[in-house]
């Protein structure tokens, strides 16, 4: 059977969370961690998944991709908080902390250059 592949890009943000790694969640099992500006492949089964990125006791929603025989799904993950709303992120919206979402042409490189 032909896998299909999960690509996630961490975008390089300024001060959060610099130098810390997230943790990527597929099905609710930790696959991989992920450090800033980075980018990793990983192989999936055909069909509907889950994934989430977590750090510490702080998450992204979770996003459901539905990955078909050698497609390659393409995700970009970073923090939402500011200095200005950090406390609010990681006590009461502690499972929006974190942004995960498809990938869109041109996004990522205008926000790591």
């Amino acid at each position: 059977m032909k896998t299909s592949e999960l690509i996630i890009r961490r975008d390089k943000a300024l001060w959060q969370d610099r130098v810390r790694k997230y943790q990527i969640l597929v099905d609710g099992k930790n696959v991989a961690e992920l450090a800033r500006g980075e980018e990793i492949a990983i192989p999936l089964a055909p069909g509907q998944h889950t994934v989430q990125m977590k750090i510490d006791w702080c998450t992204s929603p979770k996003l459901q991709v539905d990955c078909s025989a050698g497609q390659t799904v393409v995700l970009e993950c970073g923090p939402n908080a500011n200095p200005l709303v950090a406390m609010l992120y990681i006590t009461i919206w502690k499972s929006k902390y974190l942004w995960l979402r498809p990938a869109q042409p041109g996004l990522l490189s205008k926000a790591t250059a």
